[in-house]
Formats: C-alpha cells, structure tokens, sequence
C-alpha cells in the first residue's frame, strides 16, 4: 500500500476511499497555494466557534500553515494536488498573514469582527499569490528530492440544477483551472499531470456530500485511482 498526501479537497479524498492500493496519511484542504504563500495567524476564538472537530482541525491548518512542516515528513510519499478549494476567497491580514475563507470559517466568523481584507479567489491579486506559493512548493520539493508529485486535473461539471450551476459560474472555475495546471506543469512536467478523457468527468446526482459541480461519480474516482497506479507502479 503506497502512502498519500493531499494538498486539495475532498474531489482526491473521496476516491482514496474506495481503494486499498493507497493509504491517505496526511490532508490539507480549505487552502490554496495563496494561502500558503502567506503567513501564519492563528485565531484560537475563532477556531472555537467551528464546532466540526474535522472543520476545525482543517480552518487551523489553513491559519498555521502546517502543510509546510507536514512537507518535510513526506519522503518516499505521493504527494497529490487538486485545487477545487481554491474556489474559496482569502482574508489578508496587514501583517501579510491570512485565513481562506471556507464555507466553515465563514460561519465561524460571522459573530466576530476583524480586521483584515478581502481578496477574491478570481482577482489578480489571488494568481499573483498562488504563482508565489506554487514557487516555494516548487523550491521545497527539490529540496527535499520529492518526486512523487501529481496533479489530479479535475474541471467543475453541471448539476442539471440551474440554481447550483449558475451560482457557481462553471466557465469561469473552469478557465482558472486550465491556466492553473500550465503553471503546474511547468513547474512539476507533463509526467504529473493526471488528466481525464471528456465525458469520464460527472457529477453524481446521488453523491453523499450532496449536489455539486465538483462532487463527482465512482467512475470518475476510479479513472483518477488507476492512472495514479499507473504512474506510481
């Protein structure tokens, strides 16, 4: 069994669960590349109010930036990237630390005020960011002779649900994907790159977590889990 780590979201999760030929070690989700270009801050009050013990230990996560030092432990382990969470906007602090807004911070963050500003997932700002994150886990990988890097390039889907779609703006997410997974394969080869034949990609109507753009089929999962055997063998 092959150890995996994740910098993504649960689009790589979900399908580690329905194999035994890989064993998931370490998850970072609720981030981006943005996020981790920054600097740590820790909220403790407002880690209190995630009730979620998962929710909250990713939200932390985020804040410290753990993944850094969760890097250093992973030698000899596949490291898997895919960037559905980069869906979420980031709070910039004027120290140049931030949070990623998620879903769970938000709504932790609602009975609290604070400082800090807005920068949208879609902004300039954002990429300019991420380009600099994607450039430290460049620099750490060669560091630490990591070689087992793989991008898992998934793109958003159409629910069938107007509501769901429309909100989402599918074209959009997709767009910033495609210009993502260049710069990644620049920077990690054409080698890691894990893309899917059109029409493999679904969403799942019936999907546990609920009706979502990135909430995708078992067939998906298992295209996804045989090309990573493939380049792992």
């Amino acid at each position: 069994m092959k150890n995996v780590r994740i910098l993504g979201s649960c689009v790589t999760r979900d399908a580690l669960e329905i194999t035994t030929d890989f064993k998931l070690i370490d998850y970072t989700a609720r981030t981006s590349l943005a996020s981790l270009a920054t600097k740590s801050r820790k909220d403790s009050k407002l880690l209190n109010n995630v009730k979620s013990t998962f929710q909250k230990r990713m939200v932390e996560r985020d804040m410290t930036k753990r993944f850094w030092l969760s890097l250093e432990k992973s030698q000899n382990d596949i490291i898997v990237i895919d960037l559905i969470d980069d869906r979420f906007n980031l709070k910039l602090f004027d120290d140049d630390s931030s949070h990623t807004v998620s879903s769970e911070y938000k709504t932790a963050m609602d009975s609290q005020c604070q400082n800090g500003r807005i920068v949208k997932s879609s902004s300039g700002e954002f990429k300019s960011l991420w380009e600099t994150g994607l450039r430290r886990l460049k620099r750490h990988c060669d560091e630490l002779k990591l070689d087992k890097v793989f991008v898992n390039c998934v793109f958003y889907q159409p629910t069938g649900n107007h509501s769901i779609d429309s909100s989402t703006n599918i074209a959009e997410k997709n767009q910033y994907l495609r210009e993502a997974y260049l710069k990644l394969e620049d920077a990690f080869g054409r080698q890691a790159m894990i893309e899917y034949p059109e029409g493999i990609i679904k969403a799942d109507a019936d999907h546990k977590w609920g009706l979502a753009p990135f909430h995708f089929t078992t067939e998906t999962y298992k295209f996804f889990l045989s090309e990573l055997l493939k380049k792992t063998s």
